[in-house]
């Protein structure tokens, strides 16, 4: 488990897109040296900038992404971040990494 923005802050307020792309590099360096075999983003702002494209996740649930990173791909979905106003999709959240869960069960069977 890791977290793009790589900050904290005393409340919860959005950071903006700048800080995350900051951190960008990092962030796929992490999962250049962890190699997971699928990785979850929580919202869309976080979703578009990892995956550079604009991603609305009411949109897309359950959809596979695929990006390459130095040169390998990896396996990104992209779901609601429950935390905030995103706490109203909590169910929409879980019912999503329970179907990701079962889809790599069912990938490595």
């Amino acid at each position: 488990i890791t977290n793009l923005g790589k900050c904290t802050q005393i409340d919860a307020r959005p950071l903006k897109d700048q800080v995350y792309q900051t951190y960008l590099n990092l962030f796929f360096k992490e999962i250049e040296i962890v190699k997971p075999k699928v990785i979850i983003l929580f919202g869309n702002q976080v979703s578009s900038i990892v995956l550079n494209e604009k991603i609305c996740v009411s949109e897309c649930r359950k959809k596979l992404f695929l990006k390459k990173i130095h040169g390998k791909e990896y396996s990104f979905y992209s779901v609601y971040y429950p935390v905030g106003n995103g706490f109203f999709h909590i169910d929409k959240a879980i019912e999503d990494i329970l179907y990701i869960i079962q889809k790599q069960k069912e990938e490595k069977n």
